[in-house]
């Protein structure tokens, strides 16, 4: 396969993880690439940030936008590779070899291929099996997926009606036409950004709200069963924490033996 990317990153106000971001594409070793840089209309350094890196990228605009996704889809509009990658600002290439890591790696095939990512104190592993379940529980991480283009010309963009769980929307959307190949590569394509909208205490009265509003539209009858089985499971690993034997594996832990 001859495999273009397009690796988009949106930006507000955060000139400082715009400029970590655009350095960690730069440095990448494999380079059959576009960059762009959808901007809402930053007032901060963002703007000369861009320029001072303005040959580097293939297209970029600053201009008020109605949020992340509204940007996001912008993106997709003037993507032209075969693949696409969400790394928005904040969020860095885990090193100089992350892209052809990963895209070399022999797993790699599918319509949504997802990595994992680390962070500032750990790292995050995705399952190579995903089920409905899963998507009631959690998501998976747009910063370490790569998209075919196709996957949004046949099924849309983010709807923008969400402000902040879109993707997961999508995602759903995706797993449950059962028209796509999710595919799990285990290597930590990024290095994740805590400080996102997503996870700002301000925004998770929102996300709760949205979240659940996803579930209920996508899973139907089905939400409760779903919800039900959740509460379960987490019973179950509370029951799990409290034996001896999960006791003794916290304090093993908390003492790094």
């Amino acid at each position: 396969m001859n495999l273009s990317l397009s690796i988009i990153s949106i930006n507000f106000n955060n000139s400082k993880g715009l400029n970590k971001t655009i350095d960690s594409v730069l440095a990448q070793q494999w380079r059959n690439f576009e960059y762009l840089v959808i901007d809402g209309g930053s007032t901060d350094e963002s703007i000369p940030i861009i320029k001072a890196n303005e040959k580097h990228i293939d297209y970029w605009v600053s201009e008020k936008d109605s949020g992340i996704f509204n940007a996001m889809n912008k993106g997709i509009k003037k993507a032209k590779g075969n693949y696409l990658l969400f790394l928005n600002s904040g969020d860095v290439l885990n090193g100089s070899t992350a892209l052809l890591d990963f895209i070399k790696h022999p797993n790699f095939k599918g319509d949504i291929i997802y990595g994992d990512y680390v962070f500032e104190n750990g790292q995050k592993i995705y399952p190579d099996e995903l089920t409905p379940l899963f998507f009631v529980k959690s998501s998976l991480p747009h910063q370490s997926t790569l998209f075919k283009r196709s996957v949004f010309e046949e099924m849309g963009l983010y709807n923008e009606s969400y402000k902040i769980a879109a993707d997961r929307a999508f995602y759903i959307a995706c797993f449950l036409s059962s028209k796509y190949h999710f595919n799990h590569i285990n290597y930590p394509l990024t290095k994740y950004d805590l400080t996102g909208l997503s996870n700002n205490p301000e925004f998770r009265i929102l996300k709760k709200q949205e979240d659940k509003s996803i579930l209920k539209a996508y899973y139907g009858v089905f939400y409760i069963d779903y919800k039900k089985l959740l509460e379960l499971e987490q019973e179950l690993g509370l029951l799990k924490r409290a034996t001896f034997k999960g006791i003794v594996k916290r304090i093993k832990k908390r003492l790094k033996l």
